[in-house]
């Protein structure tokens, strides 16, 4: 890679650990597979992923480059960090730094997290102009009664809330503007609980007057689809989003939870050095809640048996917590 920039090429970043490598594979290869001919470079920060695994990744492209990040980056921030809030992953903080890991190299690029896949040409994002903004970005939902609720929970002057799963960034910018120390200030003076989603929180209250909204086909949430969309959607190609996220525990790469969107998934993942690699079980990390909602879908199946199953399970751990 060199380090002169080019604006025809677009410059993708994902943070990762070895827990998410394979979806991030899975993401890349659906940008690749609807941009064959676009210049697209790949810029992947790597924490604690075997270098098996880092060789797996490089394999799917050539314009694929590997940053490990650095362990005594971590030890900076956990120094800041009061552990108020304990549920905010190590790749939030990856996120951060990825800017000023990355300037004079790169002056603008497209972060996403690994549960994002690519459906449309991306080469649009190039005539976004973010020269006087931190970074672009898209709306958290479509419906302005949510938008306003967490305005107001985090007192924000503007009524833009966005999601932070997709952000063009202005690198100069992002540096310019201190954006990594004021969110981690935030993060470290904050008592868990008053940030319902800690670093996307932190970041809206920091770049609220510094964004430019931008269509939300870039980072269109598949919550808000009904399930009849979520069965159809890929066959109206004059409306699929440049990227679906894909939001929620209730993943599409966990082998229950069927559909269009595993079959997707499925599809990508094929051309992928994790081809043959089996989905995981989803039953290890099921909550209270997704007891009621399996439960549901069993019903609407017509499997009663199943679907009472769940439902009996999911009242049982509700009457134990409380």
């Amino acid at each position: 890679m060199t380090n002169n920039i080019n604006n025809s090429v677009i410059n993708v970043v994902y943070c990762t650990d070895t827990n998410y490598i394979e979806h991030v594979a899975v993401s890349i290869t659906s940008i690749l597979l609807n941009n064959l001919q676009n210049n697209i470079q790949f810029h992947i920060f790597l924490y604690d992923v075997p270098l098996e695994q880092q060789i797996k990744l490089t394999k799917i492209n050539a314009s694929i480059f590997i940053y490990p990040f650095p362990k005594e980056e971590f030890n900076r921030y956990e120094e800041n960090q009061n552990n108020k809030i304990k549920h905010i992953n190590k790749s939030m903080y990856m996120r951060l730094a990825v800017p000023r890991l990355i300037n004079n190299k790169i002056d603008k690029f497209i972060y996403l997290d690994s549960d994002i896949l690519c459906f449309a040409d991306i080469s649009p994002i190039l005539n976004i102009n973010i020269e006087s903004v931190v970074c672009a970005v898209a709306v958290d939902s479509p419906c302005k009664k949510h938008i306003i609720k967490n305005t107001n929970r985090l007192n924000l002057l503007s009524q833009n809330y966005f999601n932070s799963g997709f952000l063009y960034i202005n690198t100069k910018n992002w540096i310019t503007f201190n954006t990594e120390e004021k969110v981690n200030k935030i993060l470290s003076s904050t008592n868990k609980g008053q940030l319902i989603y800690p670093d996307q929180d932190a970041l809206n209250m920091v770049l609220e007057q510094h964004i430019l909204l931008i269509d939300k086909k870039w980072n269109y949430l598949f919550t808000w689809m009904d399930n009849v969309e979520k069965e159809s959607f890929f066959y109206h190609k004059k409306t699929l989003p440049y990227f679906i996220h894909f939001t929620g525990s209730r993943k599409m790469w966990y082998q229950e939870h069927t559909g269009l969107a595993q079959n997707i998934y499925c599809f990508y993942k094929h051309f992928t050095p994790w081809a043959n690699t089996p989905l995981k079980s989803y039953k290890a990390k099921m909550r209270v809640n997704d007891y009621r909602i399996y439960a549901k879908t069993f019903f609407k199946k017509k499997q009663i048996i199943k679907g009472m199953k769940y439902y009996f399970h999911y009242l049982k751990l509700k009457i134990l917590n409380r």
